[in-house]
């Protein structure tokens, strides 16, 4: 529980114009995944961070156009080099490293997506680690979002460390070593209790490691070794893709292709080659292209295709 004298820091964190932390947020559901919470109303993020052993609470807001501002609340004093170690989780997750500079002058030049050139959108919130991410992909698969946010919350509750609030960070791979009774009764995660069980185990022994997926390397390498993972198809691998900055895979599922259908005012969506041939031009932005054309009427803007 919180209280008026736990330690905190905030951390102001500059972001290039135009950035706007809503429509980063909101530009996909991760931020509807435990340990995050948005609250519409002000506009603030509210997760918990893991900072070495220990959990803190965090918020998110921006008060100006070029500031984010980072409150950190924890039970023993909050440092600088946590205050450090809080800000990177945050660069990466909201991509403001990311150069989507080529996409937006892309953008600019098109009727449809010129919103998104104007608005600085594209920048998609990812997680603190790339094994937050892929685990949290594996729960999307072959299920309804309500089940993967129900996975989750129970993967968090049972495993993550404390913050003071109560709330809890999402776990460590070290802290989802657990065996498949644990998935399957307590997660709830069925079939995909093997993979999950997999996925940490590699992350605990180094055969997996975050600079895999991220570093600088081939569409084609990464594709494979998303692929080789355990419980990962085209989907599954399409969207990792996209959250690590590889944005030439259109990742197409179900709700893609009928929100193409919708768009085109038609009850079957168009072939996949046809789209592939669509957003071609894009490259490598294709599948960035198509997201935020399928999306744009989240954030208040017309899809135009």
């Amino acid at each position: 529980m919180l209280t008026a004298s736990m330690p905190t820091r905030t951390v102001r964190l500059p972001v290039a114009a135009p950035f706007d932390l809503q429509l980063c947020i909101h530009g996909h559901g991760w931020y509807a995944l435990a340990p995050h919470r948005f609250d519409d109303a002000t506009t603030t993020l509210h997760t918990v961070l893991s900072l070495g052993e220990r959990a803190v609470d965090a918020t998110l807001h921006q008060p100006d156009a070029t500031t984010l501002a980072l409150r950190l609340c924890a039970a023993t004093p909050v440092t600088a080099k946590d205050g450090t170690l809080a800000a990177r989780q945050i660069r990466h997750m909201l991509r403001l490293d990311d150069d989507l500079a080529p996409f937006h002058a892309m953008c600019a030049q098109d009727q449809g997506l010129r919103w998104a050139a104007r608005r600085g959108a594209g920048r998609l919130m990812r997680s603190a680690t790339v094994f937050e991410d892929l685990m949290k992909l594996l729960f999307t698969t072959n299920t309804s979002w309500s089940a993967t946010e129900s996975m989750t919350r129970n993967l968090v509750a049972a495993a993550g460390s404390a913050a003071p609030s109560g709330e809890r960070a999402f776990p460590s791979p070290r802290q989802c070593l657990r065996d498949e009774a644990f998935y399957r009764d307590v997660v709830r995660a069925g079939y995909r209790a093997g993979a999950a069980i997999e996925l940490a185990r590699g992350f605990v022994d180094g055969t997996l490691t975050d600079d895999q997926f991220l570093a600088p390397q081939p569409t084609d390498e990464l594709w494979e070794r998303l692929l080789a993972l355990r419980g990962f198809g085209p989907y599954a691998a399409g969207q990792a893709m996209r959250l690590c900055g590889h944005y030439d895979r259109l990742a197409l599922d179900s709700w893609c292709r009928a929100r193409l259908a919708a768009m085109a005012g038609r009850q079957q969506p168009p072939a996949d080659r046809t789209v592939e041939r669509r957003y071609a031009r894009w490259a490598p932005f294709q599948g960035l292209a198509l997201w935020l054309d399928l999306t744009a009427d989240w954030h208040g803007e017309d899809a135009m295709r």
